[in-house]
This record gives structure tokens, C-alpha cells and sequence, in this order.
């Protein structure tokens, strides 16, 4: 088929060269094929730049010599390697002027700044993940966006948690349309109750993370994350990005709490208990089914009315709630 197609277009081109006055009609007729055909073999041709559209033609196309083609299509790849070289460079002038703009600690000293550039949303979270686990102090983040899937809230919660264990001090702030969304109130309600503290703007300037006090994690286009991020390694930069922060934290306001649950205890049998232990305890589903005696899909809508009861989003939550309540002990 693909021998035939590659025939088919020679044979297209050649008599549209040779008989610039036939129609594509005339032309399909020739060359034995259907007009829809004839259109697929010109469509190809147009895209490596061996015809082009004229209106003026009977067919619709004039054919273009392979060398003035071939010219065309490497003067389009030096046009796209031009604009990406200018949009590097634009990205580097960004980060001067941030740099730039900020003012000098009065220290005499020369303290190096390393940037790190991570280019894809990959990288950024492997090495947000990294850097998480070799935090010792404190983490701050910054999100003006939207909210994140609600799958990840138990992923959430487990790593403030951990780091909570660890003693580290967890500061966040999202906007407040975030906030609002009712399963990161119910997230943010949680979290605070295991150790981190969250407040709320109106308007936030751009994503940022910063770990301890020497580590900076910000977005090359702070409109796109799909760009990447920029690691910034050093002190000298971090104090004042530290200083941004404390600003945008001193201006914000503290999380309004999640609508009240309804009481957890006595509408929970002993089932519930157990399989409520079972999730602290981090066991699979299908081990919790096999432990019931019922199926996956019997153990789904099972959990979905039980987080119903609790008011809760996630199963982590409903672990939590209870936990909280001295349920589990």
C-alpha cells in the first residue's frame, strides 16, 4: 500500500507539471484512482513542499522543483531553531532580572548561586520529591493555580504527615478560589490538624517552593508549568525569596475551616472499624476484600457510602476522621 501511494503521488506530480491545464479530475482518470485519492496524494506533496495551491490552476496546484522545495523546508527548521534560541535567551534575561531585582544583603562576602534547570514536569517532581525527603527545617509553598485532582489528597496528606514526624514545619498558601474547592477544604482542615499551617490570598504572584533555607524551586514561565523549573541553589538568593514569602503570608489570610462532620462513633459498626484500621494501616483493597469475603467492585461502593457517612473525600480522610475521634486504639 505504501509502495502503490508513493507511485501514485510520483505520477500526480508529474502530470500536473506536464499538463498544467488538466483538472484533478482528469488527472485521477489518468492515474486509475478515486478524487479522493487524488486529494490524499496532492496532501502529501503540499506537506513536503512539492506543490502548492493555485487558485488559478484547473487542478488547484502549481509543482514546486524538489531543490526550491527542499530549500523551503530547511529555512522553515532554521526559522523554529532561531525562535527557540530566542526564547532561551529570553529565559535567561528573566532570570537575571530576578536576580537583579532583588537587593544585595549587606555582606561583603560573594555568595554563589547555582540554577538548576529542570525542563519538564518529570524532573520537577522527582526532585521535589528529593528534596522533600532531605528537608530538615522547614518547607514553604506558594500555588496560585487551580486546585490538584483529588486523587492526590491522600498522597498529600501522607507526606505531611511524614515530614510532620520528622519535625519539619509545613507553611502553605493557595489562592483563595482553591481553598473554596470543598475537597482541598477538607484537605486543608486535615492537614492542619496534623501540623501544617495554611493560609489563603486573593492573589499570589507565582508558584514557588522553598526548602530549609538554601534551596528555591520557581517555574521558568510562571503562566505555563508544562516549561519546567529552575532549582536555585544558595542562600544569598533564598533569604530574599523567603522575604517574598513572608510578605505574601503576613497579607494572606488563615484557612477557613471545613464545614463541621457529623458526629463519627456510633453510626459505625464493627465492620466499618475494622476496614477503617485496615486503610490506616495502608492495606490494599483487594486484601480487604479477600478479608470481607466480598468482590473489588462490592468493596468500592462499600467504601464510597462509608466516606459518604463520614463526610469525607478520601480514604485517608476517613482513617483520620476516626482516628481522631480514638476510634482505632
Amino acid at each position: 500500500m505504501n509502495k502503490l501511494s508513493e507511485q501514485v503521488r510520483q505520477r500526480f506530480y508529474g502530470l500536473i507539471h506536464r499538463n498544467p491545464g488538466w483538472s484533478l479530475e482528469e488527472m485521477a482518470a489518468e492515474v486509475h484512482c478515486s478524487l479522493a485519492e487524488a486529494d490524499q496524494a496532492c496532501d502529501a506533496l503540499c506537506a513536503v513542499g512539492l506543490l502548492v495551491p493555485a487558485s488559478s490552476a484547473p487542478c488547484g496546484y502549481v509543482t514546486v522543483t524538489p531543490e526550491a522545495a527542499l530549500t523551503r523546508l530547511f529555512s522553515a527548521e532554521e526559522r523554529q531553531t532561531a525562535a527557540h534560541l530566542q526564547h532561551l535567551a529570553r529565559i535567561r534575561g528573566a532570570v537575571a532580572s530576578l536576580i537583579g531585582d532583588y537587593p544585595r544583603l549587606h555582606d561583603e562576602r560573594r555568595e554563589s548561586v547555582e540554577i538548576e534547570t529542570l525542563p519538564t514536569p518529570a524532573l520537577v517532581n522527582a526532585f521535589l520529591e528529593d528534596a522533600g525527603s532531605t528537608c530538615n527545617i522547614r518547607m514553604r509553598s506558594m500555588h496560585p493555580g487551580g486546585p490538584p485532582p483529588e486523587e492526590l489528597m491522600d498522597d498529600m496528606l501522607l507526606r505531611d504527615k511524614e515530614m510532620e514526624s520528622r519535625g519539619i514545619r509545613v507553611e502553605t498558601l493557595y489562592s483563595r478560589r482553591t481553598a473554596e474547592v470543598p475537597y482541598m477544604a477538607a484537605y486543608l482542615t486535615d492537614a492542619e490538624r496534623i501540623g501544617r499551617e495554611a493560609r489563603t490570598a486573593d492573589y499570589l504572584p507565582l508558584r514557588m517552593i522553598l526548602f530549609d533555607n538554601d534551596l528555591a524551586v520557581l517555574p521558568i514561565d510562571p503562566q505555563d508549568s508544562s516549561e519546567g523549573a529552575f532549582a536555585i541553589h544558595g542562600q544569598a538568593l533564598a533569604r530574599s525569596l523567603h522575604a517574598l514569602y513572608d510578605y505574601c503570608w503576613h497579607t494572606s489570610v488563615p484557612v477557613r475551616p471545613a464545614p463541621p462532620q457529623a458526629a463519627v462513633g456510633a453510626e459505625l459498626d464493627s465492620q466499618d472499624l475494622v476496614v477503617v484500621r485496615m486503610l490506616a494501616d495502608g492495606v490494599k483493597d483487594e486484601a480487604i476484600a479477600r478479608h470481607l469475603g466480598i468482590s473489588s467492585r462490592t468493596l468500592s461502593r462499600y467504601m464510597t457510602c462509608l466516606m459518604e457517612r463520614l463526610g469525607v473525600h478520601t480514604r485517608f480522610q476517613a482513617a483520620l476522621r476516626v482516628a481522631e475521634r480514638g476510634l482505632l486504639d
